[in-house]
Parts: structure tokens; C-alpha cells; sequence
């Protein structure tokens, strides 16, 4: 989902591996260092309903949203380089340039990463949400799609061919890298997401949990994998949200 809210949300408390409070911060810092993503890294952020639907009765993921899992969703969009998502989702959640509070913003120029954080959508038709900013935005499409001829002059050099039929996800995180964006965060959607794991490409799964039920119709979301382990968790709000690795 694309975020612009300013606000830092409420405490998020550690239940696991130990105790620990996260009270509002903007620069999320305390946050920021629990979930730094080091280079050369895929991450996938996730959110599930609590039967385990990727999207709330809307069809869409912010009736799933709640402030605490804002906060995590700013802090690993700060981590990143680049979010990636699939072109249905990007639609469906009126994704737009990827935004970050001013304190984030800083603290990330700080720490020597490159702002904004660039957003990459996967697609075969081009079909894109309104007001893209192509100089941060990267269409992941294949050889030939109706996205290469679609999409106007100004999205030409911002296509990353990743297939010839089909996108190739390893082919996909290896041209991200050779343009400097070895950060990846996956929010998306489900069959994206599945996609990456099938792969073993994901290094760490963030998982929310959300206290709301989801749509009937709804897809669920990719079960975490049974080579992964749970490396900490945090509650707040009736949201469970969990840091699963490789």
C-alpha cells in the first residue's frame, strides 16, 4: 500500500526472543535497527488477516491496516532501495512514489542510503496506477509484452526486461542489482510473493498479523516456509507482527 502519514503510531512491545518496548519515534530508530536489511538482500513484508487472507472484505489491504502496523511498514520501506510489487496490487492499493516522514528520511540519508526509495512494479500489460514518477519508478516486465510498446518514451529507460514469457524473479533481483538496488523489499502481491519463495530468493519474511477478519474472495497469504525461523515478535493493538529468517 502507498503510506503518506506522518505520524509514528502507537508503542509496539517485544514479546520474543525477549522483552522490549518501541515507543513512538519519527526517525523509527529503535525500529530501523531491529530490522536493518543489509545489501545483497530480498525481504517480504507481508500482511495476513487473522484467517489468513491477504486483503480485508474491500479486497484491498488497508481494512487490514491498523497505525502499529504502519510503523512497520515505514521502517522496512526505509531499510530498502527499492519495493517491489506486482502490477494488480499496485493498482488495487493506489500504489504511487514511495514516501517516507522527514526523520526518516533523514536518519536513512544518514546512515549512507540513497533517497527516495525507488519502486519497481511487475508487469506484463503496463497497466500502471496514475501519477508514476518515472525517475523513481522501474517497470519489470519480459521480451516483447504489450508493457515494452505501451508505455510511453519517458518509461523506456526505466524497463528491466527479467524474461522472455514470463518474469524470471531471479532474473528480476539481479537487474535491480546491477542498477545499485540490492535492498529488496516484496510487498506483493500474494502470487509475486509465492513466487520468491518457490525461488528460496527471500532471506526474511515480515509478517503482520492483523486483528480483522478477510474477504471472502480473498487469496491468502504465502504461509511462511518451514526452513525459516522465528527471529523476534512484537504485539500491539490486537496486531501480531512477526520477523521470520532464512
Amino acid at each position: 500500500m502507498n503510506d503518506d502519514s506522518e505520524a509514528s503510531g502507537p508503542t509496539l512491545t517485544q514479546t520474543q526472543p525477549t522483552a522490549a518496548t518501541f515507543p513512538p519515534d519519527p526517525s523509527e530508530s529503535a525500529l530501523a535497527t531491529l530490522y536493518r536489511q543489509r545489501p545483497q538482500s530480498v525481504r517480504l513484508g507481508m500482511i495476513e488477516s487473522v484467517d489468513g487472507k491477504c486483503a480485508g472484505a474491500d479486497g484491498s489491504s488497508r481494512s487490514l491496516n491498523g497505525p502499529e502496523d504502519l510503523r512497520l511498514l515505514r521502517t522496512l520501506r526505509s531499510q530498502a532501495d527499492v519495493v517491489v510489487v506486482g502490477a494488480q496490487t499496485a493498482r488495487r492499493e493506489r500504489y504511487g512514489a514511495i514516501t517516507l516522514p522527514e526523520a526518516m528520511r533523514s536518519s536513512r540519508l544518514s546512515a549512507g542510503l540513497d533517497s527516495p526509495v525507488h519502486l519497481a512494479i511487475v508487469t506484463r500489460s503496463g497497466n500502471l496506477p496514475p501519477e508514476l514518477d518515472p525517475t523513481s519508478t522501474w517497470v519489470v516486465t519480459t521480451a516483447g509484452s504489450p508493457a515494452t510498446h505501451r508505455l510511453g518514451a519517458e518509461w523506456q529507460p526505466r524497463l528491466i526486461l527479467s524474461g522472455a514469457d514470463n518474469v524470471a524473479p531471479r532474473t528480476m533481483i539481479n537487474e535491480l542489482a546491477l542498477r545499485g538496488l540490492t535492498r529488496v523489499l516484496c510487498e506483493g502481491g500474494p502470487t509475486l510473493a509465492q513466487d520468491l519463495l518457490k525461488r528460496g530468493l527471500v532471506d526474511d519474511y515480515c509478517l503482520t498479523t492483523s486483528p480483522q477478519p478477510g474477504g471472502a474472495q480473498v487469496a491468502q497469504t504465502p504461509p511462511v516456509p518451514p526452513e525459516f525461523h522465528l527471529s523476534h515478535e512484537l504485539v500491539g493493538g490486537g496486531f501480531i507482527v512477526r520477523r521470520w529468517r532464512r
